[in-house]
């Protein structure tokens, strides 16, 4: 789904808008979090399901296409409602903010992509990389074009981690907010961030953030 600087832009678009956050830091550490799964060894498709809200029965494309994603959206903010008195509430709205993100990211950009790569007359790589160039390439311009993102490093930077619920343990939160803080300037990571998108544009991804961002915080403003 959508890499870190697009999850980070949406939610530094939601403060810019005016959503009440106190304690910034865990807002946007939440608002990575979901994907800490992938520090957990020998991590399953199912614990992924379950840090990003899909109900057991459920996968992720069968849930966040129902009713055009409103079940999903019904179900994340009543996970907000419901866990509101046993963690942060700023990491907690942040970590909901992910996964409205990831849901509407897969309907309206991940789709159109993969429509655009299988009907392509010379697709390039198989699907998976080729969405994997692309994302890399437009996080890593996001990253350094982004006015905000000095400060919004430095609040991941004083973050502090435990335990989130039942989802994610200390270690697996901390070490997933390193790698994001580290990703973009790691010497071997620098080929990733190299030539053109060819699929997903930095256009579209600019317009999506911000479209993200106004339909999740009509939702916040109803909590």
């Amino acid at each position: 789904m959508p890499l870190p600087m697009v999850h980070l832009s949406v939610a530094n678009k939601l403060i810019n808008a005016g959503l009440q956050i106190k304690d910034q830091p865990q807002f946007y550490l939440g608002s990575i979090s979901p994907d800490a799964i992938h520090m957990r060894a020998n991590m399953v498709p199912a614990e992924k399901s379950l840090t990003h809200l899909i109900p057991k029965d459920e996968t992720r494309g069968s849930m966040w296409n129902k009713t055009s994603g409103d079940d999903y959206v019904k179900l994340v903010f009543d996970f907000i409602q419901a866990n509101k008195p046993d963690t942060n509430p700023d990491f907690l709205l942040g970590y909901a903010v992910h996964n409205l993100t990831d849901m509407y990211w897969t309907n309206n950009i991940y789709y159109q992509f993969a429509f655009d790569y299988q009907t392509s007359a010379e697709p390039a790589e198989n699907l998976q990389k080729a969405y994997y160039t692309d994302t890399d390439i437009i996080d890593y311009i996001l990253y350094t074009t982004s006015p905000w993102q000095p400060e919004v490093w430095q609040f991941l930077q004083t973050a502090n981690y435990s335990n989130f619920l039942n989802l994610l343990s200390t270690s697996e939160i901390e070490l997933w907010n390193e790698r994001t803080l580290n990703w973009y300037t790691k010497p071997e990571n620098q080929y990733k961030f190299e030539g053109t998108p060819k699929y997903i544009t930095l256009q579209d991804t600019e317009n999506f953030i911000s479209q993200c961002a106004e339909t999740i915080m009509i939702g916040m403003i109803n909590l």
